[in-house]
């Protein structure tokens, strides 16, 4: 698969990591799906994104072994929450997994696409008014 064709749908897994990432988040998703979905889809990605994106597939991959084991260790101790220190490994886990899908297409010149990518300021000019109390005073203007 070429490079060209390879961008989108890459964009489109990145895209359903992020979706996943927000459904967890979000509470629709339990721990052991949510780990479940982001090993198939980081699966996907590999096959996708190749050796030129090694160390950020690492880097995902990492996070996503650091989920999976809190999943394992949660059914094993039959819990029904984590504890605060597997919270807090959990959300350095999420962390990472944004931070680095954040980085891993920033300057595709062929995705139209890039959430990473600053957008235009959009001003918008408010006539003055030239009548009431905010014509006499300009100050009520801001």
């Amino acid at each position: 698969m070429t490079a060209l064709a390879q961008s989108p749908l890459r964009r489109f897994v990145t895209n359903g990591l992020r979706d996943t990432i927000s459904s967890y988040t979000a509470g629709t998703l339990p721990l052991h799906r949510f780990a479940w979905e982001l090993e198939s889809r980081l699966a996907t990605l590999t096959e996708l994104t190749g050796l030129p994106h090694w160390r950020t597939l690492t880097t995902l991959h990492a996070a996503h072994r650091t989920i999976a084991n809190l999943d394992t260790q949660l059914r094993a101790s039959t819990r029904d929450e984590l504890t605060p220190a597997e919270h807090h490994q959990l959300a350095a886990a999420l962390a990472t997994l944004r931070a680095t899908l954040a980085r891993l297409d920033p300057d595709d010149p062929i995705d139209p696409v890039d959430p990473a990518a600053p957008h235009p300021v959009v001003l918008t000019l408010v006539p003055r008014p030239t009548s009431g109390p905010a014509a006499a005073h300009p100050a009520l203007i801001a």
